[in-house]
């Protein structure tokens, strides 16, 4: 595996990291959907991501985890 790509587990980390708070794998590849997080797939479903968009991207507190769904039923 060539050091410029990693994990989704390894991206989830990185961010989490760099973000200060914990972020969810769903978030992340809500990431790579948008075109933020670029990416490369693979037959049997093994995705690796670039590294330097990993590195560059921090997420907001309140975002990217469980908060959101807690919060929509607390009406």
């Amino acid at each position: 595996m060539s050091k410029n790509w990693i994990t989704i587990t390894e991206a989830v980390m990185m961010i989490s990291k760099n973000s200060h708070h914990q972020v969810s794998s769903h978030h992340v590849q809500t990431l790579v959907n948008r075109g933020k997080i670029g990416a490369r797939s693979f037959p049997g479903e093994m995705t690796l991501l670039k590294r330097s968009d990993v590195a560059a991207t921090h997420v907001a507190v309140g975002t990217g985890n469980a908060h959101r769904r807690k919060r929509a039923g607390a009406s």
